[in-house]
């Protein structure tokens, strides 16, 4: 299993996806999931690839306006 430590970003606007991005490569519109477990883990799954934040992956969920391009949420963090 590759273990390098994946990102991933999902952003938000009005509670909708409107980008997913792994390891920096949007992969909008695909199918995806998030599950939040009760240890207070998440496991996405994109692609075919499993992440999980117990791997090491890192995971970011990012409320964005729904006018505000994602190149800008992404450099504002």
């Amino acid at each position: 299993m590759d273990r390098q430590g994946h990102v991933f970003d999902v952003y938000l606007a009005n509670g909708r996806p409107i980008d997913i991005r792994l390891d920096g490569e949007s992969l909008f519109p695909t199918w995806f999931k998030l599950e939040f477990k009760e240890g207070g883990e998440v496991s996405p799954k994109v692609k075919g690839v499993r992440l999980a934040t117990r791997f090491g992956d890192q995971i970011n969920i990012h409320q964005v306006q729904p006018e505000t391009p994602v190149s800008s949420a992404r450099e504002a963090g």
